[in-house]
Protein backbone atom coordinates (compact mmCIF):
# COMPACT_ATOMS: atom_id res chain seq x y z
CA UNK A 1 0.00 0.00 0.00
CA UNK A 2 2.50 2.41 1.04
CA UNK A 3 4.57 1.57 -2.50
CA UNK A 4 1.15 3.07 -4.19
CA UNK A 5 0.96 5.66 -2.14
CA UNK A 6 4.49 6.78 -3.04
CA UNK A 7 4.18 6.33 -6.64
CA UNK A 8 1.00 8.47 -6.70
CA UNK A 9 2.66 11.00 -4.89
CA UNK A 10 6.09 10.61 -7.24
CA UNK A 11 3.65 11.64 -10.03
CA UNK A 12 1.90 14.52 -8.46
CA UNK A 13 5.31 16.32 -7.73
CA UNK A 14 6.64 15.61 -11.19
CA UNK A 15 3.39 17.45 -12.51
CA UNK A 16 0.81 16.76 -14.74
CA UNK A 17 -0.98 14.79 -12.43
CA UNK A 18 -3.81 14.88 -9.91
CA UNK A 19 -5.57 13.28 -7.12
CA UNK A 20 -8.77 13.91 -5.50
CA UNK A 21 -9.65 11.58 -2.71
CA UNK A 22 -12.86 11.23 -0.81
CA UNK A 23 -13.74 8.38 1.99
CA UNK A 24 -13.99 5.70 -0.19
CA UNK A 25 -12.12 6.17 -3.39
CA UNK A 26 -9.35 8.00 -4.51
CA UNK A 27 -9.47 9.45 -8.15
CA UNK A 28 -5.78 10.01 -10.29
CA UNK A 29 -5.75 11.90 -13.40
CA UNK A 30 -3.93 13.09 -15.76
CA UNK A 31 -2.23 9.81 -16.41
CA UNK A 32 -0.44 8.10 -19.33
CA UNK A 33 0.13 4.25 -20.73
CA UNK A 34 2.89 3.50 -18.71
CA UNK A 35 1.95 5.30 -15.04
CA UNK A 36 -1.32 3.44 -15.50
CA UNK A 37 -0.13 0.16 -16.28
CA UNK A 38 2.31 0.67 -13.38
CA UNK A 39 -0.73 1.89 -11.07
CA UNK A 40 -3.32 -1.03 -12.19
CA UNK A 41 -0.02 -3.56 -11.29
CA UNK A 42 0.10 -2.04 -7.85
CA UNK A 43 -3.32 -2.48 -7.39
CA UNK A 44 -3.85 -5.59 -8.30
CA UNK A 45 -1.09 -6.88 -5.84
CA UNK A 46 -2.94 -4.96 -2.77
CA UNK A 47 -6.31 -6.83 -4.67
CA UNK A 48 -8.33 -3.39 -4.51
CA UNK A 49 -10.90 -3.04 -7.11
CA UNK A 50 -10.45 -0.40 -9.64
CA UNK A 51 -11.42 1.01 -12.65
CA UNK A 52 -9.54 2.79 -15.78
CA UNK A 53 -11.41 5.87 -17.77
CA UNK A 54 -9.64 7.08 -21.08
CA UNK A 55 -10.23 10.53 -22.16
CA UNK A 56 -13.56 10.26 -23.13
CA UNK A 57 -14.68 8.45 -20.51
CA UNK A 58 -14.75 5.14 -21.46
CA UNK A 59 -13.76 2.37 -19.64
CA UNK A 60 -10.41 0.52 -20.74
CA UNK A 61 -10.30 -3.24 -20.16
CA UNK A 62 -8.79 -4.17 -16.45
CA UNK A 63 -6.56 -6.92 -17.99
CA UNK A 64 -5.34 -5.59 -21.41
CA UNK A 65 -2.21 -3.42 -21.29
CA UNK A 66 -3.64 0.34 -21.62
CA UNK A 67 -4.20 1.40 -25.09
CA UNK A 68 -1.87 4.10 -26.80
CA UNK A 69 -3.20 7.51 -28.11
CA UNK A 70 -6.57 7.25 -25.63
CA UNK A 71 -5.10 9.37 -23.06
CA UNK A 72 -4.91 10.99 -19.90
CA UNK A 73 -6.18 8.52 -18.46
CA UNK A 74 -7.92 8.46 -15.02
CA UNK A 75 -7.46 5.63 -12.33
CA UNK A 76 -10.14 5.65 -9.88
CA UNK A 77 -9.49 3.17 -6.96
CA UNK A 78 -11.53 2.14 -4.50
CA UNK A 79 -10.53 2.16 -1.02
CA UNK A 80 -10.95 -1.06 1.55
CA UNK A 81 -14.12 0.04 3.84
CA UNK A 82 -13.26 1.98 7.08
CA UNK A 83 -15.07 2.19 10.62
CA UNK A 84 -17.65 5.37 10.90
CA UNK A 85 -15.94 8.26 11.82
CA UNK A 86 -12.87 7.46 10.06
CA UNK A 87 -11.33 9.28 6.68
CA UNK A 88 -8.85 6.71 5.11
CA UNK A 89 -6.00 8.58 2.88
CA UNK A 90 -4.03 6.84 0.68
CA UNK A 91 -1.38 10.07 -0.46
CA UNK A 92 -0.11 13.06 0.28
CA UNK A 93 -1.85 15.11 -1.87
CA UNK A 94 -4.83 14.00 -0.78
CA UNK A 95 -3.70 14.57 2.41
CA UNK A 96 -3.42 18.50 1.57
CA UNK A 97 -6.41 18.73 0.08
CA UNK A 98 -8.56 17.59 3.26
CA UNK A 99 -6.49 19.90 5.43
CA UNK A 100 -7.73 22.27 2.75
CA UNK A 101 -11.18 21.34 2.61
CA UNK A 102 -11.21 21.19 6.49
CA UNK A 103 -12.44 17.67 6.70
CA UNK A 104 -14.27 16.88 9.59
CA UNK A 105 -13.65 13.38 10.18
CA UNK A 106 -12.84 13.00 13.77
CA UNK A 107 -9.84 10.15 12.92
CA UNK A 108 -7.60 10.65 10.21
CA UNK A 109 -6.08 7.38 8.93
CA UNK A 110 -2.99 7.85 6.69
CA UNK A 111 -1.10 6.00 4.60
CA UNK A 112 2.56 5.17 5.58
CA UNK A 113 1.88 7.72 8.67
CA UNK A 114 3.55 5.69 11.44
CA UNK A 115 3.38 8.02 14.25
CA UNK A 116 0.24 9.71 16.05
CA UNK A 117 -1.17 13.70 16.33
CA UNK A 118 -3.88 13.87 18.53
CA UNK A 119 -5.61 17.53 18.90
CA UNK A 120 -8.69 18.74 21.16
CA UNK A 121 -10.67 17.31 18.49
CA UNK A 122 -9.27 15.31 15.70
CA UNK A 123 -6.66 12.47 15.97
CA UNK A 124 -3.99 11.75 12.71
CA UNK A 125 -2.56 7.97 12.88
CA UNK A 126 -1.66 5.35 11.21
CA UNK A 127 -3.52 3.39 8.64
CA UNK A 128 -4.96 0.70 10.63
CA UNK A 129 -5.39 2.67 13.76
CA UNK A 130 -9.01 3.78 14.71
CA UNK A 131 -8.44 5.01 18.20
CA UNK A 132 -10.09 8.20 18.87
CA UNK A 133 -9.01 11.34 20.46
CA UNK A 134 -9.66 12.47 23.40
CA UNK A 135 -12.01 15.29 23.36
CA UNK A 136 -11.40 18.70 25.50
CA UNK A 137 -13.74 21.33 26.46
CA UNK A 138 -14.60 24.05 24.13
CA UNK A 139 -12.51 27.11 24.56
CA UNK A 140 -13.25 30.93 23.67
CA UNK A 141 -13.59 31.25 19.68
CA UNK A 142 -10.27 32.91 18.70
CA UNK A 143 -12.32 34.74 16.02
CA UNK A 144 -13.80 36.75 19.03
CA UNK A 145 -10.72 38.41 19.94
CA UNK A 146 -8.54 38.78 16.42
CA UNK A 147 -10.66 41.37 13.78
CA UNK A 148 -10.68 40.21 10.16
CA UNK A 149 -12.21 42.41 7.59
CA UNK A 150 -12.38 39.92 4.39
CA UNK A 151 -14.64 37.13 3.82
CA UNK A 152 -12.14 34.85 3.79
CA UNK A 153 -11.81 33.57 7.01
CA UNK A 154 -7.63 33.05 8.23
CA UNK A 155 -8.70 32.63 11.53
CA UNK A 156 -9.80 29.15 13.08
CA UNK A 157 -13.30 29.36 14.36
CA UNK A 158 -12.12 26.49 16.97
CA UNK A 159 -8.56 26.24 18.09
CA UNK A 160 -8.69 23.26 19.27
CA UNK A 161 -8.35 21.23 15.85
CA UNK A 162 -4.70 22.91 16.12
CA UNK A 163 -3.75 22.45 19.53
CA UNK A 164 -1.56 19.45 19.69
CA UNK A 165 -0.19 17.59 22.78
CA UNK A 166 4.03 17.66 22.41
CA UNK A 167 5.46 16.21 19.14
CA UNK A 168 8.11 13.80 19.43
CA UNK A 169 11.14 14.00 17.13
CA UNK A 170 10.40 10.68 15.26
CA UNK A 171 6.91 12.07 14.57
CA UNK A 172 7.91 15.83 13.77
CA UNK A 173 10.25 14.61 10.96
CA UNK A 174 7.63 12.65 9.39
CA UNK A 175 6.37 13.87 5.93
CA UNK A 176 2.44 13.85 7.16
CA UNK A 177 3.85 15.14 10.23
CA UNK A 178 5.76 18.27 8.39
CA UNK A 179 2.82 18.80 5.67
CA UNK A 180 0.21 19.57 9.04
CA UNK A 181 2.55 21.34 10.81
CA UNK A 182 2.67 23.92 8.04
CA UNK A 183 -1.18 24.01 8.16
CA UNK A 184 -0.69 24.29 11.62
CA UNK A 185 1.40 27.43 12.22
CA UNK A 186 -0.94 29.13 9.58
CA UNK A 187 -3.79 28.92 11.62
CA UNK A 188 -2.09 29.11 15.05
CA UNK A 189 0.00 32.19 14.03
CA UNK A 190 -3.19 34.11 12.66
CA UNK A 191 -4.59 33.67 16.44
CA UNK A 192 -1.87 35.97 18.07
CA UNK A 193 -2.20 39.41 16.81
CA UNK A 194 -5.55 41.62 17.65
CA UNK A 195 -5.91 42.19 13.73
CA UNK A 196 -5.63 41.19 10.38
CA UNK A 197 -4.73 43.07 7.63
CA UNK A 198 -7.64 42.54 5.54
CA UNK A 199 -5.45 43.79 1.66
CA UNK A 200 -2.09 42.16 2.76
CA UNK A 201 -2.57 39.56 5.08
CA UNK A 202 -0.09 41.18 7.68
CA UNK A 203 -0.55 40.58 11.65
CA UNK A 204 -1.20 43.92 13.20
CA UNK A 205 -0.46 44.35 17.02
CA UNK A 206 -1.66 47.42 19.23
CA UNK A 207 1.14 47.77 21.23
CA UNK A 208 2.20 50.01 22.69
CA UNK A 209 4.32 50.41 20.64
CA UNK A 210 2.46 48.90 17.27
CA UNK A 211 3.90 46.06 15.33
CA UNK A 212 2.86 44.37 11.93
CA UNK A 213 4.14 41.01 11.01
CA UNK A 214 4.41 39.36 7.86
CA UNK A 215 1.41 36.40 7.71
CA UNK A 216 2.99 33.06 7.74
CA UNK A 217 3.14 31.40 4.31
CA UNK A 218 3.31 27.21 3.67
CA UNK A 219 6.77 25.78 2.71
CA UNK A 220 8.17 29.07 2.55
CA UNK A 221 10.16 28.84 5.79
CA UNK A 222 10.95 25.62 7.76
CA UNK A 223 9.37 24.94 11.17
CA UNK A 224 11.58 24.06 14.21
CA UNK A 225 9.87 21.27 16.52
CA UNK A 226 11.27 23.20 19.63
CA UNK A 227 9.36 26.35 18.01
CA UNK A 228 6.08 24.91 17.21
CA UNK A 229 6.10 23.26 20.26
CA UNK A 230 6.70 26.61 22.20
CA UNK A 231 3.76 28.39 19.77
CA UNK A 232 1.08 25.49 21.47
CA UNK A 233 2.47 25.84 24.49
CA UNK A 234 1.28 29.66 24.49
CA UNK A 235 -1.62 29.83 22.55
CA UNK A 236 -2.40 26.42 25.04
CA UNK A 237 -2.22 29.03 28.23
CA UNK A 238 -3.90 31.66 26.28
CA UNK A 239 -7.29 29.87 25.28
CA UNK A 240 -7.25 27.41 28.02
CA UNK A 241 -9.32 29.29 30.54
CA UNK A 242 -12.87 30.66 28.37
CA UNK A 243 -13.51 33.39 30.16
CA UNK A 244 -9.77 34.49 31.00
CA UNK A 245 -8.91 34.03 27.46
CA UNK A 246 -9.47 37.63 26.37
CA UNK A 247 -7.18 39.11 29.63
CA UNK A 248 -4.39 36.66 28.35
CA UNK A 249 -4.73 37.33 24.74
CA UNK A 250 -3.99 40.97 25.48
CA UNK A 251 -1.54 40.64 27.54
CA UNK A 252 0.70 38.08 25.27
CA UNK A 253 0.09 40.30 22.14
CA UNK A 254 1.50 43.23 24.24
CA UNK A 255 4.15 41.71 25.33
CA UNK A 256 4.92 40.42 21.96
CA UNK A 257 4.42 43.85 20.57
CA UNK A 258 7.07 45.86 23.54
CA UNK A 259 9.51 42.68 22.46
CA UNK A 260 11.14 44.02 19.27
CA UNK A 261 10.88 45.76 15.97
CA UNK A 262 8.68 44.75 13.37
CA UNK A 263 10.15 41.93 11.51
CA UNK A 264 9.58 40.55 7.83
CA UNK A 265 8.97 37.33 8.47
CA UNK A 266 6.97 36.39 11.55
CA UNK A 267 8.70 32.67 12.06
CA UNK A 268 12.02 34.62 13.03
CA UNK A 269 10.21 36.84 15.11
CA UNK A 270 8.31 34.39 17.19
CA UNK A 271 11.50 31.92 16.86
CA UNK A 272 13.49 34.82 19.05
CA UNK A 273 10.93 36.44 21.08
CA UNK A 274 8.26 34.46 21.73
CA UNK A 275 9.37 32.82 24.70
CA UNK A 276 10.35 35.80 26.82
CA UNK A 277 7.11 37.18 25.54
CA UNK A 278 5.49 34.33 27.44
CA UNK A 279 6.76 34.34 30.24
CA UNK A 280 6.60 38.20 30.58
CA UNK A 281 2.68 37.54 29.78
CA UNK A 282 2.08 35.18 32.38
CA UNK A 283 3.80 37.49 34.94
CA UNK A 284 1.41 40.39 34.11
CA UNK A 285 -1.55 38.07 34.54
CA UNK A 286 -0.41 36.79 37.91
CA UNK A 287 0.11 40.35 38.99
CA UNK A 288 -3.67 41.32 37.68
CA UNK A 289 -4.97 38.30 39.28
CA UNK A 290 -3.33 40.02 42.47
CA UNK A 291 -4.84 43.29 41.93
CA UNK A 292 -8.38 41.32 40.86
CA UNK A 293 -8.11 39.29 44.28
CA UNK A 294 -7.89 42.64 46.10
CA UNK A 295 -11.00 43.86 43.93
CA UNK A 296 -12.71 40.83 44.56
CA UNK A 297 -12.39 41.12 48.26
CA UNK A 298 -13.33 44.98 48.30
CA UNK A 299 -16.57 43.56 46.37
CA UNK A 300 -17.47 40.45 48.58
CA UNK A 301 -17.52 42.67 51.99
CA UNK A 302 -19.64 45.01 50.37
CA UNK A 303 -21.59 42.22 49.47
CA UNK A 304 -21.23 40.85 52.94
CA UNK A 305 -22.64 43.83 54.67
CA UNK A 306 -25.16 44.46 51.42
CA UNK A 307 -26.63 41.28 52.87
CA UNK A 308 -26.41 41.72 55.98
CA UNK A 309 -28.23 45.16 55.98
CA UNK A 310 -31.04 43.50 54.05
CA UNK A 311 -31.03 40.07 56.48
CA UNK A 312 -31.43 42.55 59.20
CA UNK A 313 -34.41 45.18 57.62
CA UNK A 314 -36.44 41.90 57.40
CA UNK A 315 -35.86 40.82 60.84
CA UNK A 316 -36.88 44.28 61.82
CA UNK A 317 -39.50 44.18 59.91
CA UNK A 318 -40.76 40.84 61.66
CA UNK A 319 -40.35 42.39 64.94
CA UNK A 320 -42.60 45.26 64.18
CA UNK A 321 -45.25 42.80 62.87
CA UNK A 322 -44.88 40.59 65.85
CA UNK A 323 -45.67 43.71 68.10
CA UNK A 324 -48.36 45.11 65.70
CA UNK A 325 -49.71 41.74 65.72
CA UNK A 326 -49.78 41.70 70.20
CA UNK A 327 -51.12 44.92 70.01
CA UNK A 328 -54.46 44.63 67.74
CA UNK A 329 -54.69 41.52 70.03
CA UNK A 330 -54.95 43.37 73.52
CA UNK A 331 -57.01 45.64 71.30
CA UNK A 332 -59.52 43.24 70.19
CA UNK A 333 -59.78 41.71 73.49
CA UNK A 334 -60.51 45.29 75.20
CA UNK A 335 -63.08 45.68 73.02
CA UNK A 336 -64.97 42.05 73.77
CA UNK A 337 -64.62 43.00 77.24
CA UNK A 338 -66.17 46.43 77.14
CA UNK A 339 -68.76 45.34 74.60
CA UNK A 340 -69.92 42.54 77.76
CA UNK A 341 -69.40 44.62 80.95
CA UNK A 342 -70.07 48.02 79.31
CA UNK A 343 -72.26 47.69 76.69
CA UNK A 344 -69.72 49.67 74.70
CA UNK A 345 -71.07 51.25 71.12
CA UNK A 346 -71.32 48.52 68.13
CA UNK A 347 -70.33 51.62 65.96
CA UNK A 348 -67.44 52.59 67.98
CA UNK A 349 -65.95 48.75 68.44
CA UNK A 350 -66.56 48.26 64.26
CA UNK A 351 -64.54 51.46 63.98
CA UNK A 352 -61.39 50.48 66.11
CA UNK A 353 -61.65 46.88 64.28
CA UNK A 354 -61.18 48.18 60.47
CA UNK A 355 -58.50 50.86 61.74
CA UNK A 356 -56.46 47.98 63.59
CA UNK A 357 -56.80 45.75 60.37
CA UNK A 358 -55.61 48.83 58.13
CA UNK A 359 -52.95 48.50 59.85
CA UNK A 360 -51.78 45.52 59.83
CA UNK A 361 -52.82 45.15 56.06
CA UNK A 362 -50.50 47.59 55.55
CA UNK A 363 -47.11 46.16 57.41
CA UNK A 364 -47.79 42.97 55.80
CA UNK A 365 -47.73 44.66 52.41
CA UNK A 366 -44.93 46.85 52.79
CA UNK A 367 -42.72 44.07 54.13
CA UNK A 368 -43.93 42.02 50.77
CA UNK A 369 -43.38 45.02 48.32
CA UNK A 370 -39.93 45.51 49.99
CA UNK A 371 -38.98 42.05 49.67
CA UNK A 372 -40.03 41.86 46.08
CA UNK A 373 -38.04 44.63 45.12
CA UNK A 374 -34.74 43.36 46.65
CA UNK A 375 -35.12 40.10 45.03
CA UNK A 376 -35.50 41.96 41.71
CA UNK A 377 -32.33 44.50 42.41
CA UNK A 378 -30.25 41.01 43.26
CA UNK A 379 -31.30 39.69 39.70
CA UNK A 380 -30.20 42.62 38.07
CA UNK A 381 -26.97 43.35 39.70
CA UNK A 382 -25.93 39.69 40.05
CA UNK A 383 -24.47 39.38 35.76
CA UNK A 384 -22.61 42.91 36.38
CA UNK A 385 -21.32 42.82 39.72
CA UNK A 386 -20.93 39.60 41.01
CA UNK A 387 -20.54 37.65 37.62
CA UNK A 388 -17.15 36.17 38.65
CA UNK A 389 -18.97 34.19 41.56
CA UNK A 390 -20.15 30.77 40.40
CA UNK A 391 -23.95 30.56 40.94
CA UNK A 392 -23.67 27.91 43.60
CA UNK A 393 -21.39 30.56 45.37
CA UNK A 394 -23.63 33.29 44.90
CA UNK A 395 -26.68 31.00 46.14
CA UNK A 396 -24.73 30.21 49.53
CA UNK A 397 -23.71 33.68 50.11
CA UNK A 398 -27.03 35.74 48.89
CA UNK A 399 -29.38 33.80 47.68
CA UNK A 400 -30.02 31.19 50.66
CA UNK A 401 -29.85 33.62 53.74
CA UNK A 402 -31.93 36.44 51.97
CA UNK A 403 -34.45 33.49 51.74
CA UNK A 404 -34.35 32.26 55.13
CA UNK A 405 -34.77 35.93 56.61
CA UNK A 406 -38.21 36.21 53.95
CA UNK A 407 -39.42 32.94 54.79
CA UNK A 408 -39.42 34.01 58.22
CA UNK A 409 -41.26 36.76 57.83
CA UNK A 410 -43.72 35.42 55.70
CA UNK A 411 -44.59 32.78 58.13
CA UNK A 412 -44.81 35.92 61.18
CA UNK A 413 -47.39 37.72 58.21
CA UNK A 414 -49.41 34.40 57.70
CA UNK A 415 -49.91 33.61 61.67
CA UNK A 416 -50.00 37.58 62.56
CA UNK A 417 -53.05 38.09 60.15
CA UNK A 418 -54.77 34.66 60.88
CA UNK A 419 -54.83 35.67 64.61
CA UNK A 420 -55.91 39.48 64.13
CA UNK A 421 -58.48 38.12 61.51
CA UNK A 422 -59.79 35.68 63.45
CA UNK A 423 -60.45 37.82 66.41
CA UNK A 424 -62.33 40.33 64.63
CA UNK A 425 -64.82 38.51 63.67
CA UNK A 426 -64.99 37.78 67.44
CA UNK A 427 -64.93 41.37 67.89
CA UNK A 428 -67.54 42.05 64.78
CA UNK A 429 -69.55 38.73 66.49
CA UNK A 430 -69.96 40.53 70.17
CA UNK A 431 -70.63 43.90 68.24
CA UNK A 432 -73.81 42.67 66.77
CA UNK A 433 -75.22 40.50 69.02
CA UNK A 434 -78.00 42.04 71.42
CA UNK A 435 -77.19 42.38 74.88
CA UNK A 436 -79.64 43.07 78.25
CA UNK A 437 -78.80 45.89 79.90
CA UNK A 438 -75.92 45.87 82.76
CA UNK A 439 -77.27 48.32 84.80
CA UNK A 440 -80.53 47.77 86.91
CA UNK A 441 -83.18 49.73 89.07
CA UNK A 442 -83.38 49.00 93.12
CA UNK A 443 -87.31 48.38 93.36
CA UNK A 444 -88.91 50.40 95.89
CA UNK A 445 -91.61 49.14 98.28
CA UNK A 446 -94.64 50.88 98.47
CA UNK A 447 -97.45 50.95 101.44
CA UNK A 448 -100.52 53.01 100.52
CA UNK A 449 -102.79 52.58 102.97
CA UNK A 450 -104.61 54.99 101.50
CA UNK A 451 -104.35 57.61 98.74
CA UNK A 452 -105.26 60.60 100.47
CA UNK A 453 -103.41 59.69 103.81
CA UNK A 454 -99.31 60.19 104.16
CA UNK A 455 -97.33 56.81 105.07
CA UNK A 456 -96.69 57.41 108.87
CA UNK A 457 -94.80 54.16 109.30
CA UNK A 458 -91.32 54.86 110.56
CA UNK A 459 -88.31 53.20 108.92
CA UNK A 460 -86.96 50.38 111.26
CA UNK A 461 -83.65 52.18 111.40
CA UNK A 462 -84.36 55.58 112.40
CA UNK A 463 -83.25 56.66 115.71
CA UNK A 464 -85.47 59.09 117.35
CA UNK A 465 -85.34 60.91 120.56
CA UNK A 466 -88.58 63.00 121.00
CA UNK A 467 -90.91 63.88 123.76
CA UNK A 468 -94.49 64.52 124.35
CA UNK A 469 -96.20 67.42 122.23
CA UNK A 470 -92.58 67.96 120.99
CA UNK A 471 -90.93 68.03 117.80
CA UNK A 472 -88.82 65.07 116.75
CA UNK A 473 -85.80 65.00 114.76
CA UNK A 474 -85.48 61.71 113.12
CA UNK A 475 -81.52 60.90 111.34
CA UNK A 476 -81.88 57.80 108.59
CA UNK A 477 -78.84 55.49 107.85
CA UNK A 478 -76.36 57.90 105.32
CA UNK A 479 -78.55 60.77 105.12
CA UNK A 480 -78.90 63.89 106.25
CA UNK A 481 -82.23 65.10 106.21
CA UNK A 482 -83.83 65.66 109.13
CA UNK A 483 -87.80 65.84 109.43
CA UNK A 484 -90.25 67.27 112.11
CA UNK A 485 -92.84 65.43 113.13
CA UNK A 486 -95.67 65.99 115.57
CA UNK A 487 -96.46 63.39 117.38
CA UNK A 488 -99.86 62.79 119.98
CA UNK A 489 -99.34 61.30 122.83
CA UNK A 490 -102.23 59.62 122.85
CA UNK A 491 -101.15 58.41 119.50
CA UNK A 492 -97.87 57.15 121.04
CA UNK A 493 -99.27 55.26 123.92
CA UNK A 494 -101.61 53.77 121.80
CA UNK A 495 -98.73 52.47 119.55
CA UNK A 496 -96.72 50.87 122.79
Amino acid sequence: MKALADAIDHLVDAGGVYVREVADSAMVSGLGERDTDALRALCRELKWEYVVLDAAGEQVDGVQPTPEGLGPYRLQVKKPEAEGGVLRLLTLSGFRNALRDEAQAPIWAIAGFTGRIVTGLRALQGWDDATPPKEEPPTKSPRRLVREYTQARKVPIDLRLWLPTELDEATFNQPVAQIWVQSAMAALTACIPNEIDPDEGTLKFRGPPRLELSRFRPAEVAVERALFNSLVKALRWTFENEREAELKHTLLAGELARSGPSSEDVVVFLRTHLEHSLESAEIAYQMTLSETGRDTMKILGELRRTVSDETAKIADMSRQLTGAVSAAVATGIGLIAARVAANAPTLLIMAVIGVVLVYIAMIIFSGLRYMRLQSSLRGEWQHRLYRFLPASEYTTLVTAPTKQAESSFRMTAYLGGAAVMILSLACAWFALSPQNDVVTKPKQEVSSTSSNEPDRRLPRDINHECGINEPCKLTGLGQEKSETIKVESDARSLKQ
